[in-house]
């Protein structure tokens, strides 16, 4: 059984599940590290890191001290 501290199910219908099936046979990927590549790549967007600072630019400075 797989450590649940360390990993979680999750159910995806059958036709999802054979396309994933497709992705990771011509991207020569297992199941896991394909789901894992495509959240890393969406959660790296902009949209799900807006508290987060890539550069301090002025624009960056004010946006983290808001103004009264």
């Amino acid at each position: 059984m797989a450590d649940t501290t360390k990993f979680k199910s999750v159910g995806l219908d059958i036709k999802s599940y054979e396309k994933l099936q497709t992705i990771c046979e011509h991207q020569r990927r297992n199941i896991r590290q394909q789901l894992g590549l495509m959240i890393d790549e969406e959660y790296s967007k902009e949209e799900y890191n807006k508290n987060k600072v890539n550069s301090l630019s002025l624009g960056a400075i004010n946006s983290l001290h808001a103004r009264d």
